[in-house]
């Protein structure tokens, strides 16, 4: 339910002037909330926590879904806008329409937050949304407060009432006061059931399940560590302060508190209206502030303080055509902050050079040191995969360079990645620049062709991706990476897992940092299958800083029970969304890292194609990225399937396995010019496409041909495979914004199954049917393949050897949307990886094999630019055990058929009854002393 919430001028002048009451302890700004000289709202710049459960969906399947939306806007300290970015929210139900909206079914929601100690709470003022054109009845509020972060005991000091907003109250604060005046706690819950709004022009009245917030107060008593002295030596707290430029990257931007006013100018380069701001750790008492510009003529200048960085601030100097001489602006004021901004607009041609900018403050602590790391306490605690980027190049052997995939509005490509060495250390940089058009960009970076038209207005860009699939993935461990983002509109850097097999949308954001936010650092959890039940959680976390400005570790815990999110070791986020409610939500599959930088679209929006406020070279950094794990911990063994019975390429103990055995109807699929072979039709939905080892079975091939891996101690397998789309049938998904096909396992005919099968063995002789689950990814549309993953969990123990069984094709048939017949041909039904977790006691065991030299059974087939590779050893699936066997005593796979092994053993065992037997009669003997 969305009313027109832009606030007419004269309003929002009348609000921000009462937002002066936000800074606390300032006689001269109080009366309007209250405040006196020793009381002051302690609730700046703290996040809350809900008991709501109800997601709110942007409808973008890349935007997190949240339960609580702006988390940090209540509490910045500003009133006036009324857009629903400035306000923090939470949803007390769903909404259904109808004559209530579906209120009857909402429950009471609160925001609760922690002020860190016990306070003396004088007051607490709720500024609900507003609408400009109507006023609403904010339903059930109340507020209560405790010691306990449980509230098993608390005390209610308002409500539950309906609070109702009339004309004359419009946009003013509930203000709520304790019994006596004032009350001890350290938690306060704010409770609201949504709200009905009234429109002041018209009929029309409704009822919204927003709980929403421009503004929260919590007014207490202040200690006088709070309050920064009045009458002290003043500090210059600019002086080798770094400020954060917003739009492009300054030049020289040390000159702008070097202590000089000269003309060795600090540039900011953005032209037109634009700004920089000083940001700070700690809340000052600031009283002067100097800033030193090139003499000239200026359309506006404006400065002013705020308590967080994303405010606009409180202006202590606004003027518009201003001459600029030879003297600095001297700004005179007695106002505490956090921020300083200065927002000049030198003409819409010209940058803004800075000579000098002074800011004389007084604190109670000067100590502006960032947190340093410290790694949190976790069970994962053995190093177990890194890089530390300190070679001259990027090493391949761990990552994988995405080079020619469009991307938004970038092309990744292998020249925008590389190692950048700055002294003593070393980085790895990916680079983000702007070639100014789309046939530029392809010239000089090169393009692979997806299938796709690019925009030719947005895809202007060169980044760069690495990611380690098919090289490197972990199932449950901690994940940390060191690393500086880049930043301004429209730039996205990155990181983040993603299913080894990519199976429906399992992915893990580490960090995703929307460059024109640069104060929010968000951690989020992808789950579930796109178009079908996909959902995310996930949370936005704010700091004094603009990320960008320093190194920041990034850093999540995955166990089986919950993720966990730190930055800098400190704990930001927690999730179990997802967990038990059959979607995955833990992630039982392996994952990789990634690291990259999307540009433009999507989430986070267009550049600025004015190129003013969006950097257009620069790089986001990383220093190292760390996996760790438990020292015992199960480990992923992976079959890219390049060939077939190819186990001896590979050393024991590596990352890739190859295969033991294939039998002889099956044949090698690459990459190639037919719908069959084609890379780009065998893709998971956004990801880089260099899908090219498959393999299928040969046409008219025997029933039950399989491949054989060795892998003692196996615990979970995982099959990836394709299946053809059905020409003529598909459907639109607003969810993927594109056509969703239809895979032919859902259009078979007469009860037909082309599933795959897995089977295990503790001998390679023996063999057992695994219990497998099918999972139906999101499938695009003809002429891509449907993507399907079978899952095989908890193997039998002592399981040594696994076999992924083909369907039998022979014979089957499925129906077109035009109702035609087709049969299921041998390319339609391809594998495309093998996926394992084995224990780690058995990573490096060995498989014996006697097979004779030469007698390893006959080849497997190639289509494609791949070679054949020799099949190897176990024998065929259970229901062909019985098939005649080679005259070289050999199973049609190449294995040694069990009799000569069983009568060798036999013949052992006599002669070992035997000796035994001797011995015990010559112990039964008398011997001699």
């Amino acid at each position: 339910m969305q009313l027109r919430k832009n606030v007419s001028r004269a309003v929002v002048a009348v609000l921000a002037a009462a937002s002066l009451a936000a800074l606390p302890c300032i006689p001269a700004h109080g009366e309007e909330s209250g405040q006196t000289a020793n009381v002051g709202n302690v609730l700046l710049g703290k996040q809350p926590t809900t008991n709501s459960t109800n997601l709110i969906d942007t409808g973008m399947s890349t935007v997190p879904q949240v339960t609580i939306l702006n988390p940090a806007a209540a509490t910045d300290g500003t009133y006036a806008d009324l857009g629903d970015n400035a306000s923090t929210r939470v949803n007390a139900g769903a909404e259904t329409g109808g004559e209530d909206n579906g209120y009857a079914k909402w429950g009471d929601v609160y925001l609760q937050y922690d002020l860190g100690e016990n306070r003396s709470i004088t007051a607490v003022n709720l500024y609900h949304n507003g609408y400009e054109n109507a006023v609403s009845i904010f339903k059930q509020v109340k507020v209560e407060v405790s010691n306990t972060a449980d509230f098993s005991q608390s005390t209610v000091i308002s409500g539950p009432a309906d609070y109702e907003e009339t004309t004359a109250t419009h946009l003013a604060a509930q203000k709520i006061v304790p019994t006596g005046g004032q009350i001890d706690a350290r938690y306060v819950r704010i409770w609201q059931r949504g709200h009905y709004i009234r429109n002041t022009n018209s009929s029309w009245t409704g009822y919204s399940n927003g709980v929403q917030f421009r503004e929260i107060e919590v007014l207490a008593k202040l200690k006088d560590s709070e309050t920064p002295p009045a009458q002290e030596e003043l500090r210059n707290i600019a002086l080798g302060k770094t400020p954060y430029v917003y739009g492009l990257a300054p030049t020289n931007i040390a000159a702008i508190n070097d202590g000089k006013m000269d003309s060795n100018y600090a540039v900011h380069n953005s032209l037109g209206l634009h700004w920089l701001q000083f940001e700070y750790k700690n809340t000052y008492r600031i009283r002067k502030i100097v800033v030193k510009l090139e003499p000239g003529t200026y359309d506006s200048i404006r400065v002013s303080i705020a308590s967080t960085p994303s405010s606009r601030g409180t202006a202590v100097y606004e003027h518009s055509n201003v001459t600029v001489g030879d003297k600095p602006i001297v700004v005179e004021t007695d106002m505490q902050g956090s921020d300083v901004r200065f927002t000049v607009n030198r003409n819409a041609s010209s940058p803004t050079k800075y000579s000098e900018v002074q800011i004389w403050a007084t604190g109670n602590s000067y100590d502006e040191s960032r947190t340093q790391y410290v790694s949190p306490e976790s069970k994962y605690d053995t190093l177990a995969w890194s890089d530390e980027f300190n070679g001259d190049s990027i090493d391949e052997s761990k990552w994988n360079i995405i080079d020619g995939m469009a991307n938004h509005g970038a092309i990744y490509n292998r020249d925008a990645v590389g190692i950048t060495k700055d002294g003593d250390n070393s980085y790895l940089a990916i680079n983000t620049k702007n070639y100014g058009s789309t046939q530029a960009l392809k010239q000089a970076v090169g393009y692979d062709d997806y299938g796709t038209q690019l925009n030719e207005k947005k895809v202007t860009w060169s980044s760069g991706r690495l990611e380690s699939k098919n090289k490197y993935s972990f199932q449950n461990g901690r994940m940390a990476v060191r690393a500086k983002v880049n930043d301004s509109q429209g730039i996205w850097p990155a990181i983040w897992m993603l299913s080894q097999d990519e199976t429906g949308h399992d992915e893990i954001d580490v960090l995703e940092y929307l460059g024109q936010d640069p104060w929010t650092a968000w951690t989020t959890n992808h789950f579930g299958i796109l178009d079908k039940n996909k959902q995310s959680d996930g949370k936005a976390n704010t700091n004094w800083e603009a990320w960008s400005q320093a190194f920041h570790v990034y850093e999540v815990e995955w166990s089986p029970e919950r993720i966990n999110w730190y930055i800098d070791g400190r704990s930001v986020f927690t999730s179990t969304r997802g967990r038990d409610d059959g979607r995955d939500g833990m992630h039982t599959r392996p994952m990789f890292p990634i690291l990259e930088t999307q540009v433009g679209d999507g989430w986070v929006g267009d550049v600025d194609y004015s190129r003013q406020n969006t950097k257009q070279n620069s790089d986001f950094l990383v220093d190292w990225v760390r996996v760790y794990q438990r020292a015992d911990q199960d480990q992923v063994r992976f079959d890219d399937l390049e060939g077939l019975s190819d186990a001896k390429q590979f050393p024991a103990g590596a990352y890739r396995i190859g295969s033991s055995a294939a039998t002889d109807g099956l044949e090698t699929v690459s990459n190639g010019s037919k719908q069959w072979q084609n890379k780009n039709n065998f893709f998971y939905e956004g990801q880089p496409r260099y899908e090219t080892n498959r393999v299928m079975t040969k046409e008219d091939a025997d029933a039950d041909q399989s491949i054989t891996w060795f892998v003692p101690g196996v615990k979970d397998a995982h099959l990836t495979a394709y299946y053809q789309t059905i020409y003529d049938r598909h459907v639109w998904s607003n969810a993927a914004n594109g056509w969703h096909g239809y895979s032919i396992r859902s259009g078979l005919n007469d009860g037909a199954n082309i599933d795959f099968r897995v089977e295990t063995s503790k001998d390679g002789a023996t063999w057992e049917p695994a219990k497998v689950s099918v999972v139906d990814n999101y499938i695009a549309d003809h002429p891509a393949y449907a993507r399907t993953t079978f899952d095989a969990y908890s193997l039998p123990e002592g399981t040594k050897y696994v076999r992924a069984v083909f369907p039998n094709l022979n014979g089957v048939t499925y129906s077109t949307a035009a109702g035609r017949r087709l049969p299921v041909l041998h390319t339609d039904v391809q594998l495309a990886k093998a996926t394992f977790l084995q224990s780690k006691e058995h990573v490096n065991d060995v498989e014996q094999t006697d097979t004779p030299s030469g007698n390893t059974g006959g080849n497997a087939g190639t289509s494609g630019s791949q070679p054949g590779v020799p099949s190897g050893k176990p024998s065929l699936p259970s229901s062909a055990v019985g098939e005649q066997h080679h005259a070289v005593g050999l199973t049609q796979t190449g294995a040694p058929v069990i009799w000569p092994v069983a009568l060798s053993a036999l013949l052992v065992t006599i002669a070992l009854v035997i000796v035994l037997c001797v011995h015990s009669r010559r112990e039964a003997e008398p011997h001699d002393e």
